[in-house]
């Protein structure tokens, strides 16, 4: 009759990480699409694939029980059979470098704290069957007692001695708690805590200003307009529209995509200084901007419009809308030409 005698639950939780870790994965992805101007998502989306994948290599790794048959034990997939086992050793072994390896790449208090407790503390209890061509250890915090009457039921004859050979190589069928397992958790909980100080961003991409609404920007625009009068030609001076992108509140984004601040530039560097200086005061009369001023922001409570008028030498008159949405680029273009077309552009 078949005897199974759990072992670990720890590939069940290696496994549920690997679930978690695969739903971060798409959410990471889908963080990629909101904030295509950071590499951060990137990063986050490829590491949850790694240690999802890793989580669910280990979690194959650790058997969740050992059946006892008639003839054998079997341990992931792998039968011992009992006459080839030839001895059976039992003993403690500390779990210390594997807290120190834990705690010292991520907190110096914490690993010396860990240094400083007797290595006794962090035992754990190990048995190993020995055959003639291997040695398959199994580890436990307390209670390998189950395990060990299972075998010496089907094998009488074996002594439980207590001393472990700590210079044969054995196959662990239960989770590490080595050097490396340390390293592993350690790198591990950096990433934990790495995806809890960026995560809750993903929940406000909001910009830092705007969007500003297209009717309130277009009416805002066409008052401006309006108050643009008698401005000679200026035939042959060419225009050029530009967008850029607006910043988030949550600068680690980058800026968003969907909002924008679109602009169009009037510049004609050949422009003798004496009429570019004549058009750009002009322009400073009608929009109430300051003698001398080259930089003015047309607040209002549902829209940013600013008027730029960079000190260089020719004409140079840059009009933008401030942070607007990007699916109203296409119907503000239309107000900034006409608005390039009062200053005699066209």
């Amino acid at each position: 009759m078949t005897q199974r005698i759990r072992l670990s639950s720890a590939a069940y939780w290696a496994w549920g990480l690997a679930g978690v870790m695969l739903a971060m994965t798409a959410f990471h992805i889908w963080a990629i699409t909101e904030t295509p101007e950071t590499s951060l998502y990137w990063v986050a989306a490829v590491a949850d694939l790694v240690v999802a994948i890793v989580a669910f290599g280990l979690g194959l790794q650790w058997p969740r029980y050992a059946l006892f048959e008639a003839d054998g034990v079997i341990l992931a997939r792998q039968r011992i059979r009992y006459e080839s086992i030839t001895a059976l050793r039992l003993g403690d072994v500390s779990a210390k470098p594997f807290w120190l390896a834990f705690w010292f790449p991520t907190s110096l208090v914490g690993g010396l704290i860990v240094a400083l407790v007797p290595k006794d503390t962090f035992n754990r209890e190990v048995v190993e069957v020995v055959t003639e061509n291997r040695t398959a250890r199994f580890r436990w915090k307390n209670g390998n007692t189950v395990f060990v009457d299972a075998l010496q039921a089907r094998r009488p004859d074996l002594e439980r001695t207590y001393h472990l050979d700590g210079h044969s190589y054995a196959r662990d069928f239960t989770p590490r708690m080595g050097v490396g397992g340390g390293l592993l958790a350690a790198c591990l909980g950096v990433w934990v805590a790495f995806t809890a100080l960026t995560t809750p961003d993903l929940f406000d991409l909001s910009t830092q200003r705007g969007p500003y609404p297209l009717a309130a920007t277009q009416a805002k625009l066409r008052s401006i307009t309006a108050e643009l009068r008698d401005y000679a030609p200026l035939p042959g001076v060419p225009t050029e529209f530009s967008t850029e992108t607006c910043s988030r509140k949550n600068v680690s984004l980058g800026p968003s995509p969907d909002v924008v601040d679109l602009s169009i530039k009037i510049v004609a560097r050949d422009m003798p200084p004496t009429t570019a200086d004549a058009i750009e005061n002009h322009l400073r009369d009608d929009t109430g901007m300051l003698k001398g001023e080259y930089y003015h922001p047309i607040y209002d409570a549902d829209s940013n419009i600013a008027i730029d008028i960079p000190e260089v030498h020719g004409l140079y008159i840059e009009i933008s809308t401030g942070c607007v949405r990007a699916s109203d680029v296409d119907s503000l273009r239309g107000d900034l030409t006409k608005v390039a077309a009062a200053l005699g552009v066209g």
